[in-house]
């Protein structure tokens, strides 16, 4: 293969993959933004920067929902014609990837629209940003794999992004909306145990259940490129929970930085390379 077919496909995969690292780390956030809610009082002076958090996320998954179509059109078809409007709409019209897209843009823009409105009434914040998680989880699946199977494996994807985002989404939010101000965070990481423990029960219960429907037999796990890319999200996903369980223990800022660092760059980076890896049997 010449080296600039080569240097088209590392292009077209890395503008992908970073696509959905970008959706990832948005997704999380909107949901995040309402389990950091659960976490604080509603007379806190904190959730207005919690709904700042939320509102940013939500402007993040437009721009995600943007990146991850351009990389899509890019891939189907190239740098020429990823850009012709008929291309746009035979993507949005007759495929079953357009229709999914098309639900998740809806979602995006609507999150965007609610949250700044919710933004000005705090008492509808909770309500807002509840519907809000709801409406990712069960949409943004479906621009990967959990939209290429059937009603329980999408079921299944979207547990999933919902125990991710209620764990490690909520742990990002209430972060970024804490800095300055690490006595308050400390504080309201105290309540975050039970929160935690929900979502990664569903990270768990999910992310076993699929493996089971995708790994069989079991050696595929160690001798499919797919399997050998969870091992890898399962080892940073163990690296989190430890350092979860640590700060269970006694919150220390230090260990929530790190905890937070390497969901977002090490764990939401290998389930974006997860989701362009074809999965054993061609599905």
């Amino acid at each position: 293969m010449p080296l600039k077919c080569y240097f088209r496909v590392f292009y077209t995969f890395g503008v992908m993959m970073f696509a959905r690292w970008a959706l990832s780390i948005s997704a999380l956030g909107v949901i995040g933004a309402f389990g950091a809610t659960l976490l604080s009082d509603p007379a806190d002076p904190g959730v207005i920067r919690i709904i700042h958090v939320g509102r940013r996320a939500s402007f993040g998954l437009i721009l995600a929902c943007i990146l991850i179509i351009a990389a899509q059109l890019n891939n189907w078809f190239g740098t020429a014609g990823f850009t012709d409007a008929a291309n746009v709409w035979t993507m949005l019209s007759i495929t079953l990837w357009g229709l999914h897209w098309t639900w998740l843009a809806a979602v995006a823009l609507a999150t965007a629209i609610v949250f700044t409105i919710a933004g000005h009434r705090p008492r509808i914040w909770i309500y807002a940003s509840g519907a809000a998680a709801v409406g990712v989880a069960l949409t943004a699946p479906l621009i990967g794999h959990g939209g290429t199977h059937d009603a329980l494996i999408a079921a299944l994807h979207r547990a999933h992004l919902l125990g991710a985002g209620l764990w490690m989404g909520s742990l990002m939010v209430a972060l970024m909306a804490g800095v300055g101000d690490t006595p308050r965070l400390l504080l309201s990481l105290r309540r975050f145990a039970p929160i935690a423990m929900t979502g990664a029960l569903l990270i768990v219960a999910s992310g076993l259940t699929l493996a089971w429907q995708h790994l069989t037999p079991i050696s595929t796990l160690w001798s499919s490129e797919y399997g050998q890319v969870l091992l890898a999200k399962l080892a940073g996903v163990l690296i989190v929970a430890s350092l979860g369980f640590v700060n269970w223990r006694r919150p220390r800022l230090r260990v929530v930085i790190a905890e937070v660092t390497v969901a977002i760059v090490v764990v939401l980076a290998l389930t974006a390379l997860l989701s362009e890896v074809q999965m054993p049997g061609g599905h």
